[in-house]
């Protein structure tokens, strides 16, 4: 009887340690998520000020890009603690943050090629560059996407937690109707 006693305390404890883990680590992945939609943000914002200044479909009197430009300097330092977030804590993030930095590329070089033509060509090369730039705000939308969806998958309850809630949300069902 004490023997089953002391099982019973022991099992209890363990289970209430493992919850408590569960959740503290299901706390800290989502911070990071956080951390990293706010980083992914901050590069959307940034190099959509970078890209404003420089071209526009119809005022083509833009400042040039430096080797040392500020803006890709920041941009490059927001990249650089987002990979490491992806690497540690999100690898299945890492094809969508791949990607958008293969656009972040594309667009940039072809900004350096619009940059060096000469008058006659540059309506072909804008409209290309329009193109990628485009592109590379898909790919940060995705990115942004991902992150939000690994940040949901993160705060979802344990199978212990699933048990204790109802099947069906007691809102489902109810739909407002309005007579036409």
């Amino acid at each position: 009887m004490l023997i089953t006693i002391i099982i019973s305390a022991v099992m209890a404890g363990l289970v209430s340690y493992k919850v408590n883990e569960s959740k503290d680590a299901k706390g800290y992945i989502g911070k990071k998520a956080e951390e990293l939609y706010c980083d992914a943000e901050a590069i959307d914002r940034e190099l959509s000020r970078f890209f404003d200044e420089r071209y526009g479909l119809v005022d083509t009197a833009r400042r040039s890009v430096g080797p040392n430009d500020a803006t890709l300097q920041k941009v490059g330092a927001i990249l650089v603690n987002a990979k490491m977030l992806v690497g540690f804590y999100f690898p299945s993030l890492s094809p969508a943050l791949a990607r958008a930095i293969a656009a972040l590329a594309t667009a940039h070089g072809a900004l350096k090629a619009w940059e060096k033509s000469n008058p006659q060509s540059r309506d072909d090369l804008v409209i290309a560059l329009d193109r990628d730039v485009v592109a590379l705000k898909d790919a940060l939308e995705s990115f942004k996407a991902a992150i939000i969806e690994t940040g949901r998958a993160a705060g979802q309850p344990t199978p212990l937690v699933r048990l204790r809630r109802s099947v069906k949300p007691a809102i489902e069902g109810r739909v407002l109707r309005v007579a036409a």
